[in-house]
């Protein structure tokens, strides 16, 4: 059984107007109010149906409006997805600088680097995130591209880390970080598919396991594939 998110879509609906203050929005407006909650609708159905079942349709009726009334605040149900996955990467960014900030700026790069992966691991399981990167190759070039962007510039966090890591000579020479990277965090963000909260293993145990193999190595040295 994998853990689904328990947030509300009022909860959800509440922390994409926290995301407008924060970034300086003076005023939040009806139009504001009503984005958010059509935003935070769509996530649920998104996590629920799979982004190929969501429809304008079953988005007004999750909404309580009429299809219509769409119209005037997003252009089409793929910008809506688009918004979706765009608040989604800005909340996991927030969680993994607050992760790599409680572990302190003088502390080494790889103990930020593991409180950022475990920060990362911790969101995308809450939020089952891996059903929405799902439906980013169905969205139109544009905004995949524009996505896309947005997902380069959260990799930059753990990049960034691991340069740092490498320059103070904690690293074993040979590695491609960015391979090391992707591998890091893709295997991280789709534990929510197979991760049973009800099990014997905590989400810090499977942080545990994957920072085990990373500074120890899982083959032994001695061993003929």
């Amino acid at each position: 059984m994998v853990g689904r998110p328990t947030g509300s879509p009022g909860a959800d609906t509440g922390r994409v107007m926290q995301r407008l203050v924060e970034a300086g929005k003076d005023k939040i407006t009806k139009a504001d109010k009503t984005k958010a909650r059509l935003i935070a609708v769509t996530k649920r159905l998104v996590q629920e149906e799979g982004s190929d079942r969501v429809t304008l349709r079953n988005i007004a009726a999750a909404a309580k409006m009429k299809a219509g009334s769409i119209y005037y605040h997003f252009e089409s149900r793929d910008e809506i997805i688009r918004a979706v996955l765009e608040e989604g990467v800005g909340l996991a960014r927030r969680a993994v600088l607050e992760a790599i900030a409680k572990a302190g700026p003088d502390s080494s790069p790889l103990v930020r680097f593991d409180a950022a992966l475990r920060a990362h691991l911790k969101y995308t399981v809450q939020e089952h995130f891996s059903s929405r990167l799902k439906a980013i190759r169905r969205l139109p070039k544009r905004l995949r591209d524009h996505h896309m962007a947005q997902e380069r510039e959260y990799a930059d966090i753990f990049r960034d880390l691991l340069r740092e890591a490498q320059k103070k000579g904690l690293l074993q020479p040979g590695f491609d970080l960015s391979v090391v990277r992707m591998l890091c965090m893709g295997a991280l963000t789709w534990v929510a598919e197979w991760y049973d909260p009800e099990g014997p293993m905590t989400l810090d145990d499977v942080a545990n396991e994957l920072m085990r193999m990373l500074v120890g190595g899982l083959i032994r040295r001695t061993a003929r594939a």
